[in-house]
């Protein structure tokens, strides 16, 4: 029976042995082991935490400057087609009425006589009177200009000179010897015109 008690406490001692040299060992290290695995996983978490906040704030500052730069083109794009439609708006209400008005006043024989009339005079009163020639618009009859002149007017013209322009109202006169021309033709008018009222028109139409 001694024998059989001493047989157990051997194998016992043996089992514990190899408890001792090699599963607590394996324990211990198995411990360690897992110990970095889970230091290694929060590092690895926060570093992914870390990047995807970092790629987040740097998408929303591109997205914020492609705000920007929408908005700014946006607001562009609307100034000029604001633009575009009040010069639409101008050249239809304002300079195509202008241009029909002017042009329904100066093309008449009287209207043209009476310009011619004031431009001589002006320049006889200036000493300028020599060499003039007085020009009249393509549309209109020089005979029936010439017989409303004013009486001086007519003799003051070099050879009594009338010419026929390419303007549609209006009258010119040329001085030859000053190679000078007084114009009044609707052309000129419509661009003296122009310059005065435009803003006037704008401010009327265009409020704000």
């Amino acid at each position: 029976m001694k024998t059989l008690d001493k047989g157990k406490d051997k194998i016992r001692q043996i089992c514990d042995a190899l408890r001792s040299e090699t599963l607590e060992p394996a324990k211990v290290e198995a411990s360690t082991i897992i110990e970095d695995a889970q230091a290694k996983r929060d590092r690895i978490l926060r570093d992914a935490e870390a990047e995807a906040a970092a790629l987040i704030a740097e998408a929303r500052k591109s997205i914020e400057q492609e705000r920007h730069v929408f908005e700014g083109s946006l607001a562009q794009a609307a100034k000029q087609s604001m633009e575009s439609l009040k010069q639409t708006i101008e050249s239809r209400l304002f300079n195509e009425q202008l241009f029909s008005l002017v042009e329904g006043v100066t093309n008449s024989p009287a209207v043209v006589a009476s310009f011619i009339d004031a431009i001589v005079s002006a320049l006889g009163k200036e000493g300028l009177d020599a060499d003039l020639v007085a020009i009249v618009p393509k549309s209109i009859d020089s005979k029936k200009v010439s017989k409303l002149l004013a009486e001086g007017v007519l003799k003051t013209l070099k050879d009594k000179a009338i010419e026929v322009g390419s303007f549609a109202g209006g009258a010119q006169v040329k001085l030859r010897d000053k190679k000078m021309t007084i114009d009044l033709s609707d052309e000129a008018i419509r661009e003296l015109l122009t310059g005065f009222l435009r803003e006037d028109f704008r401010k009327l139409f265009f409020v704000g």
